[in-house]
């Protein structure tokens, strides 16, 4: 009986991180959002706008990338089209972004406060389901753009007496490094082919502050705008086909959880 007994002191006195549980690979922060949006290209007259849905997820402190910051957002949306050829209800639309931020200045406290500067990429998709009878003898079609960004990022935590719930805020933009606008033309008819427009230039900000909810939820609204250029010019079937410089608003609110 003596063994055993050796074997359960020698146990009993192992260091702790002997028996302590793996670090997680990342910290991890998952947020929900409500939003509307608004699309528009002025020079034709054309709107998409409505409401969205919002999933998003925060990696931070990943473990072997050196403070990297990896962050997804997935939104869906179901809008309506309208146009000086006429509308369509309830479009679909689908956007993803990813982005991946390194620290320039990281997070430090300083009087309990704390601030963070970072810069990055980020790549972004916007998917458009225009299919439809806009009025008799226009058609529409499906639309997808994919983007690249350099994006910079600033984290500000705030202690306000007179605003004792705010915690936060955040600034993000974005230039746009490059656009590609791909239209399934050959949707409208057989003399049209598909085309993938290239946009030059474009810029983007975001504003959102972090409000204490109940239980450690956090409340974040938020305001973001989008710029892009008017493309170049290519040919579909016997027609010049170009992407006009077009804006979108989005304004929302966050609900985010708690890292873990």
């Amino acid at each position: 009986m003596a063994a055993p007994r050796l074997a359960l002191l020698a146990a009993a006195l192992a260091p702790a991180a002997l028996w302590a549980e793996p670090a997680p690979w990342a910290r991890l922060q998952w947020s929900s959002s409500a939003a509307y949006s608004h699309y528009r290209e002025p020079s034709i007259g054309m709107h998409l706008k409505g409401p969205e849905l919002g999933v998003h997820l925060r990696a931070s402190d990943v473990r072997g990338l050196g403070g990297l910051k990896l962050e997804l957002d997935l939104l869906g949306g179901v809008q309506n089209y309208s146009s000086a050829d006429g509308q369509l209800d309830r479009r679909r639309t689908l956007d993803t972004r990813w982005h991946a931020l390194y620290p320039l200045v990281p997070d430090g406290a300083a009087q309990g406060l704390s601030a963070g500067l970072y810069a990055g990429l980020a790549l972004q998709s916007s998917y458009s389901d225009l299919r439809g009878t806009v009025r008799p003898g226009v058609e529409g079609y499906e639309r997808l753009n994919r983007s690249a960004w350099l994006t910079a990022q600033w984290r500000q935590s705030l202690k306000l007496e007179a605003l004792p719930r705010l915690q936060g805020w955040q600034l993000d933009l974005g230039h746009l490094l490059e656009g590609r606008q791909t239209s399934y033309l050959s949707q409208v008819g057989s003399t049209w082919r598909d085309v993938t427009n290239k946009q030059p230039w474009g810029w983007q900000v975001q504003v959102q502050s972090t409000w204490a909810a109940e239980r450690g939820l956090l409340l974040e609204p938020f305001v973001r705008y989008t710029q892009v250029g008017h493309s170049d010019t290519v040919i579909s079937g016997s027609k010049a086909v170009s992407e006009p410089a077009n804006s979108r608003w989005q304004l929302g609110l966050k609900a985010t959880w708690p890292p873990h």
